[in-house]
């Protein structure tokens, strides 16, 4: 780094201009500036809506959005979570869940109603499959299957010996199979008789669905595989995944099996009141993936989507393919191998953990964390809402244009937006607020951290194919902190001054030469005093930051700590130390300022300023005197004595260098060096006969020295 003087053009003195490396700098990287910019969060795609909330209205592969499904929503209180799904014989639906529940959910028109259809002597309910009128039931943790009559009466049909039974299928010729845990078995089930079928190595069979000709398959949660057992009871491995987990099966309209493999297990175990019980996974995962595979037996494998939620709980059939249940946010996707995703429903619970087909083109969507029932179609839906993630700024911003792209059809649509500086959002938010309509409404919501929009569709056929909402950050000053002044002459160097190693040659007695390098000494010995580049040079440390993230440059300024206007020293600085020529000033306290500016980031007339002030420290660049020196020459021996003075600081040392040798510390009078004057007194031993250089140098606090000399004739000892 240059030193630059420009008290050298407003102070008179003496100048000095050094060129030296700063040492221990902080630098500010540069970047585009924000503040000034007027930007835009926009979604147009599939993932933008990945953590939104939607219902009646879907969004296409294309990141299109239009009017889908009917979607109603019915809370099961009774229950936190549910593990399975089905529609019974007489189209009622039953949920299986904790607390040993099973709940009936009978469709009323548009809206319907849960009674408990039967309640288990167990922890968790964790599978369902039809059994004529009733329902056959897996539970947990004591492994227990029970068939549930049409009017909630309960037999226990088998003790599984296992822990969980996760999934339940109708056997050929009759009985069942049982998807078990923890020691992943698919078990057979006739009437009090249970045996193992096949005996993998997985901890647990967490999915299971029944194929053609009497066939099933399982998949498991530690290797990843998908296992088959056909009509004559041999086992088969259909697939291994590269993922860790088989979390759901189902079969689509095309005749292909379709998985969904996790990357990281969908289900933990917490401790519960008698025992662990297992619980969807409500903690966000790091890097998890969840991917939907579509296989043909003995043919091919493939995977056809990857979910934007870490995790797919439930599958089921579709005309469309496969509908596709997710968390940790409640979403429901239509997949079609061929075209893509549609995002049926992201609804605000947080986990789809079960589905299941009306019959008539409609699906039920059971939710957990808090459990209920959405019921998606068959009907097309109306109106629909879409309410957008929740932007962050980062900082506190203003929100202007909030527009949607497309073609309304016939429909009526309103974007209504508000904003907070909570996440998750509460009721310190703003209300909804419409800004007006018009080819560029804009939101009326008050400058925040974070925003949201909601978009209402009602009637017609439209396609929205982006929503955009401009924001701009309010500029905020920037700081300066920790301004520190080293002492005279630390912080810098020119160049090196510490002892360097280089090759040294030497010739031998017998010719040779040869080439060698020696070492640095371990401890160097200390400079005494500042070498003369050095005197008068101070630098300056501070740490800058700027809350919106733009670009800051400097002014240093510099004034006599008792008062007075500012003087500029350097302006236009980049970089976070400085160092500078102090010569041109007068001894004295000073105080130093630093005020960063982020104009290179902001609009005109919007720059803001930051400034610290330093504590006062000294400036000494005027050399200590010796005003008395005395060489008085002795047989064998010199005594030298003196007296010494500073006008601003403390002397630190005195030494004594007899004919240019190595200087040696005299201790003053008084055994310390610690006032501005000080006398000395000391005898230069074994010192040979003849004329000899005696010379003192005096160095006070600040670096500064003064040496003076005296010739003596040294007599030969008696």
């Amino acid at each position: 780094m240059s030193i630059r003087r420009p008290l050298a053009s407003r102070l008179a003195g003496p100048a000095r201009l050094a060129w030296v490396a700063v040492l221990a700098c902080t630098f500010v990287g540069s970047r585009p500036a924000r503040a000034a910019e007027t930007q835009w969060w926009t979604s147009d795609t599939p993932e933008d809506y990945a953590k939104s909330e939607a219902r009646g209205l879907v969004v296409r592969p294309d990141g299109a959005i239009e009017l889908g499904p009917l979607a109603r929503f019915t809370a099961a209180e009774s229950l936190g979570v549910v593990w399975a799904a089905v529609v019974m014989k007489d189209g009622s639906v039953a949920l299986a869940g904790d607390r040993g529940l099973v709940l009936r959910y009978r469709p009323q028109g548009s809206d319907g109603a849960f009674t408990v259809l039967a309640r288990l002597r167990v922890g968790q309910v964790l599978s369902l499959a039809v059994d004529g009128d009733g329902l056959m039931a897996g539970t947990g943790p004591d492994g227990l299957v029970y068939r549930i009559g049409v009017r909630g009466d309960t037999t226990l049909v088998a003790r599984t010996g296992e822990r969980y039974v996760w999934g339940l299928a109708p056997a050929a010729g009759g009985g069942w199979y049982a998807a078990t845990g923890t020691r992943g078995r698919l078990l057979r089930l006739r009437g009090r008789d249970v045996r193992i079928v096949l005996d993998t190595e997985e901890s647990n069979l967490v999915s299971m669905t029944s194929g053609p000709r009497g066939t099933v398959f399982a998949g498991g949660d530690s290797r990843g595989r998908i296992y088959r057992v056909g009509g004559d009871g041999e086992p088969r491995t259909v697939y291994d995944a590269s993922e860790d987990e088989v979390r759901a099966l189902a079969f689509g309209a095309d005749g292909a099996l379709y998985a969904a493999a996790l990357s990281a297990s969908a289900v933990s175990e917490e401790e519960g009141e008698a025992a662990q019980r297992p619980t969807p996974v409500k903690s966000a995962v790091t890097g998890g993936r969840a991917v939907i595979y579509r296989i043909v037996p003995d043919s091919v494998a493939a995977s056809v989507w990857t979910s934007p939620q870490p995790f797919v709980f439930a599958l089921a059939g579709s005309p469309a393919g496969v509908v596709v249940g997710t968390g940790n946010r409640a979403g429901v996707y239509a997949v079609d191998p061929v075209s893509g995703a549609t995002q049926w429903l992201q609804g605000p619970q947080g986990q789809i953990t079960a589905l299941a087909g009306d019959g008539r083109g409609g699906i039920y969507a059971a939710t957990s964390n808090p459990a209920g029932l959405w019921r998606i179609g068959p009907g097309k839906a109306a109106e629909g809402e879409l309410l957008s993630q929740v932007f962050d700024a980062r900082r506190f911003a203003a929100f202007g244009a909030v527009r949607w792209r497309g073609e309304a059809g016939g429909s009526t649509v309103r974007l209504s937006t508000r904003s907070g500086n909570s996440d998750p959002l509460d009721s310190t938010w703003s209300a909804w607020s419409r800004g007006g309509s018009g080819d560029e409404p804009r939101s009326a919501s008050p400058p925040a951290r974070y925003f949201q929009w909601r978009l209402e569709v009602k009637g017609g056929s439209p396609r929205i194919e982006a929503v955009e909402a401009a924001w701009r950050e309010r500029n905020l000053p920037p700081r300066v902190e920790e301004l520190i002044v080293a002492p005279q002459g630390q912080g810098f160097r020119e160049g090196t001054l510490a002892p360097r190693s280089e090759s040294v040659t030497q010739a031998l007695p017998g010719g040779q030469k040869v080439e060698y390098s020696t070492p640095a000494a371990t401890s160097p010995r200390p400079l005494r005093d500042l070498p003369v580049f050095a005197r008068g040079l101070r630098t300056l440390q501070w740490r800058g930051s700027d809350p919106n993230g733009d670009a800051l440059t400097y002014v240093v300024s510099v004034r006599n700590e008792s008062g007075g206007s500012w003087i500029e020293v350097d302006k236009e600085l980049e970089s976070s130390a400085f160092t500078w020529d102090t010569g041109a000033l007068p001894d004295g306290r000073y105080r130093v300022r630093v005020v960063a500016t982020d104009a290179a980031g902001n609009a005109i007339g919007e720059a803001l300023t930051g400034e610290a002030v330093s504590a006062p420290f000294r400036i000494d660049n005027t050399a200590p005197q010796v005003t008395e020196m005395a060489a008085d020459p002795a047989p064998g021996s010199i005594l030298v004595s003196g007296h010494a003075e500073d006008a601003t600081g403390p002397l630190t040392r005195v030494e004594v260098s007899l004919d240019n040798d190595d200087w040696r510390l005299i201790t003053p009078d008084g055994g310390l060096a610690d006032e501005r004057t000080l006398s000395f007194r000391a005898s230069i031993p074994e010192v040979a006969p003849g004329e000899h250089t005696v010379s003192v140098r005096v160095v006070d606090l600040a670096g500064n020295t003064v040496t003076r000399a005296r010739r003596v004739t040294v007599i030969r000892a008696r």
